[in-house]
């Protein structure tokens, strides 16, 4: 087929073919425009291969996971064999903290659909796993925030089930057991390319603040994605898309700002302004979201699953029957240390939640240190009725420290539910590296593993 090479976009050659040019069916004016206005030539070759048919096999990913879908030795194979004292003295060797766990990029591909502050990583959920469970048993996250829990649990051949209140970590942790084929999701992406890029949504009652973050044209991509993929209910689209919605790097779609928590971009009138940084430039929606698909497909992705996510309150639990748990491992809320309302704001907003119904959630969190106690006490009444006589709880729990005072959460927490009817069996001190430790202090601090036996 006759092919001729026109201009030169940054290192890119243009590559028109005679015919049936690949991007023909989006019409000159719209090929021009998506050539003119995408900045980055990896996403241009992107958009071409998806439209080719040929993303699968040119797709490069930028790093490896350390991670095998090789089925694990299991320390124990049957609910029969079980030692809670053995399972204890593993986790006291902190095995996570060892190579090749200890690396930040181990784990399935799937862990990092979408950034989410204070998560557990993968390799400490695993080593909990493998631990305190055995293959089909069903094990709890009553506060699964970005899912890691559950779906580390279905990986292990466990039947997963996680819940949450937090409307984003509702939608991360269905879309990583929205289970579909690779082509299913590239196919969809393709389909509703020609919509996305020539959508006319108004911007017009788009907050000011939301507006600083995005180009105009790409915030209407931004938008009009978000609802449609909303109402036909493709979460795990949906959780790319909020994956990518902000960032440091060109996969993003923001202008310059954290992947985790939005900083404010900087007005011109900031001493440390920065045109190419503080300026939103036009990131088109449609490649990012497939090279966010191509990576999270990088691990092979079990169609099948037990999984199931629930968006309901840890202190009600309305769909669980009553012993229908195993093991619970969880990581509940700190003493009003991550806010997780306003640190995930951005993506809230598209999530439905202005700044006005963000504060109405943050009041229905576990949040509150006044509280705090209280509110646990009631999710424990739910979770030793959900939990089958003599099975497990695991809580992680970070201390808090104070100018004038230190909290040790485990102790405290170990005290209510000794009276709901739980014995604390032993509480494991977990050092954090100074490296991952969010404030500027050099002092050491822990999380604490507490395990409790349901009697």
């Amino acid at each position: 087929m006759e092919k001729n090479i026109t201009k030169n976009y940054n290192g890119l050659k243009k590559v028109r073919t005679s015919q049936t040019n690949i991007l023909s069916f989006f019409g000159i004016k719209k090929r021009e425009e998506i050539w003119d206005n995408e900045k980055y030539p990896r996403y241009i070759k992107i958009w071409q291969n998806l439209y080719s048919n040929n993303l699968t096999k040119n797709f490069k990913i930028e790093f490896q996971k350390k991670f095998s879908l090789k089925k694990f030795k299991e320390f124990f194979p049957s609910r029969e064999s079980f030692d809670i004292k053995k399972a204890i003295s593993i986790t006291k060797e902190l095995r996570w903290r060892k190579e090749p766990y200890d690396k930040q990029h181990w784990g399935h591909w799937l862990h990092s659909l979408s950034p989410y502050q204070g998560r557990l990583t993968p390799s400490f959920v695993h080593w909990l796993i493998r631990a305190f469970s055995s293959p089909d048993m069903t094990i709890l996250d009553p506060f699964c925030g970005s899912g890691t829990v559950p779906l580390e649990a279905d990986l292990l051949n466990r039947k997963g089930i996680g819940s949450d209140l937090n409307p984003y970590a509702y939608l991360i942790s269905m879309g990583k057991f929205d289970r579909r084929p690779l082509n299913d999701h590239l196919d969809y992406l393709k389909n509703i390319s020609d919509d996305v890029v020539s959508n006319n949504k108004s911007i017009d009652n788009i907050p000011d603040w939301i507006k600083a973050y995005f180009h105009e044209k790409t915030l209407k991509e931004i938008l009009y994605l978000n609802e449609k993929l909303n109402d036909e209910k493709q979460y795990f689209l949906h959780a790319c898309l909020m994956g990518i919605l902000h960032g440091n790097r060109p996969g993003y779609l923001s202008v310059y700002t954290g992947c985790i928590i939005p900083m404010k971009p900087r007005p011109k009138t900031h001493p440390k302004f920065r045109p190419d940084k503080d300026i939103p430039e036009y990131r088109a929606t449609i490649p990012r979201m497939a090279a966010k698909v191509m990576r999270m497909f990088s691990n092979k992705i079990p169609l099948k699953t037990k999984g199931i996510i629930l968006n309901e309150d840890a202190r009600e639990l309305k769909s669980l029957k009553k012993d229908s748990i195993d093991v619970i491992i969880s990581s509940p809320p700190y003493y009003n240390t991550l806010d997780y309302t306003s640190q995930n704001r951005v993506r809230l907003f598209f999530l439905g939640l202005n700044r006005e119904n963000q504060d109405l959630l943050k009041e229905k969190l576990i949040q509150n240190s006044q509280t705090y106690l209280d509110e646990m006490k009631k999710v424990g009444i739910q979770l030793k009725r959900v939990l089958i006589p003599e099975g497990y709880i695991i809580f992680i729990l970070g201390d808090v420290i104070r100018t004038k005072s230190f909290i040790n959460t485990a102790e405290r927490v170990g005290e209510i539910y000794k009276d709901i009817g739980f014995e604390t069996l032993d509480i494991i001190k977990d050092e954090i590296p100074l490296n991952k430790v969010a404030s500027r202090s050099k002092k050491k601090k822990f999380d604490r593993i507490i395990i409790m036996k349901n009697d």
